[in-house]
């Protein structure tokens, strides 16, 4: 019995020692899962890592304008212009500069858009000027730098702006107020004819306005709802109410000393017409003095030919000089272009009508009486308002100003 329990005991040990060799060589078989670990929790923003990209094309490069020595005087100033990389010689020039040479008002510059008595704007299908295209090749260009810049002398070209170039110095003049126009119709605008302005009479008389009448003459058209205009407002007329025309003959040096401080005190616009060869002669007006009528901004300074000699009795190459070169030292002198010419003591001929047509839009009598807008614009009849004047027949002149 006690040997049958030993027996048992050992098989029983056997069997613990096999059971506990296979248990062990399946855990060493088996895959082991990773430990789990805890990580920690982070409120930060996820970090973004940049990517690499190719920098932005674009068909239209930087433009590149360079201030170019123009030569170029704009109503009476010299303005800055540009050129352009990619644009050969065209020049250019500032779109607020031009605007504000021309009397024009900038808009806005992208798109352009020029408003006043002209429009001009940049559109898809290029730039227009009152409506119509451009000529081939003229384009708006748009510079940071600089801000819009249109081609100069394409623009005065669509616009018909007379363009004159000096060939001794190589300026070239443009002159919107020089441009031809339709003269509205049946408009009375009286022309009153004056010459000297003062009280010292070394010559005629009655050629001697004097400054006090003329100050009350001035304060009549003023006080009375009066505007003087130049021969330019025409094409505006329909702007004021009772135009009139205020003309000086000769280009006398007291209209630089007697006149021009009165125009200033009641703030009158006034025609003067200078003789091309007398600047700087007695009694007669220097350059300077004539420049600076014409910078005033009250004063245009027209043609009264180059000699003062009679045109009644020149031949068609005497006039081609006589109001050519009238022109040119008009032009050199003001920085404008004239557009008027009154004809020396009132004498022409057909003839004369007929070249003076080729240079200028106005021709201009001594007398005549009322001057209406259906008129021949190059018979233009005047008052004549002499030293004896009085204030009543004045204002018998200018009364029909604006009526049909």
């Amino acid at each position: 019995m006690k040997t049958a329990i030993v027996i048992l005991s050992v098989v029983l040990a056997i069997l613990l020692v096999i059971a506990g060799i296979l248990f062990f060589s399946d855990r060493q078989a088996a895959p082991q899962e990773p430990p789990a670990t805890t990580q920690p929790v982070s409120t930060a923003e996820p970090t973004t890592v940049p990517t690499t990209t190719e920098p932005p094309t674009t068909t239209e490069p930087p433009i590149a304008a360079t201030p170019a020595d123009s030569g170029i005087v704009l109503s009476g100033s010299a303005v800055e212009c540009f050129t352009v990389d990619g644009c050969g010689d065209t020049l250019y020039i500032r779109a607020a500069d031009f605007a504000a040479a021309t009397g024009l008002t900038l808009e806005s510059e992208q798109p352009l858009l020029l408003t006043g008595p002209d429009t001009v704007e940049s559109t898809d299908d290029g730039i227009l000027a009152n409506g119509r295209p451009f000529g081939q090749g003229a384009t708006y260009l748009y510079s940071p730098e600089e801000g819009g810049l249109l081609p100069l002398l394409e623009t005065a070209e669509a616009l018909g702006y007379p363009m004159w170039t000096d060939d001794e110095s190589g300026v070239t003049y443009i002159t919107p107020a020089a441009r031809a126009f339709e003269l509205p119709e049946n408009v009375n605008v009286p022309v009153l004819m004056y010459h000297a302005v003062s009280d010292n009479m070394w010559g005629i008389n009655e050629l001697f306005v004097s400054p006090s009448s003329l100050d009350e003459q001035l304060a009549y058209l003023v006080e009375n709802g009066y505007d003087a205009i130049w021969f330019e407002d025409l094409a505006h007329i329909e702007d004021y109410d009772k135009p009139v025309i205020l003309t000086f003959d000769d280009g006398y040096d007291d209209n630089y000393t007697e006149l021009l401080p009165l125009l200033q005190k009641h703030n009158v616009k006034a025609t003067v017409f200078v003789i091309g060869n007398a600047a700087g002669m007695t009694h007669k007006m220097t350059a300077e003095q004539i420049r600076e009528m014409a910078d005033s901004g009250l004063v245009s300074i027209q043609s009264h030919g180059y000699t003062h000699d009679d045109m009644d009795v020149m031949g068609e190459d005497t006039l081609e000089f006589e109001l050519g070169e009238s022109k040119r030292v008009i032009t050199r002198l003001t920085g404008r272009i004239p557009y008027v010419l009154c004809y020396p003591t009132g004498k022409y001929s057909d003839l004369t009508l007929e070249v003076g047509a080729r240079h200028y839009l106005f021709g201009i009598k001594m007398v005549g009486g009322l001057y209406n807008t259906s008129d021949d614009p190059f018979l233009v009849s005047r008052y004549y308002i002499s030293r004896y004047t009085d204030l009543s027949t004045f204002a018998a002149y200018v009364s029909s100003a604006g009526t049909e």
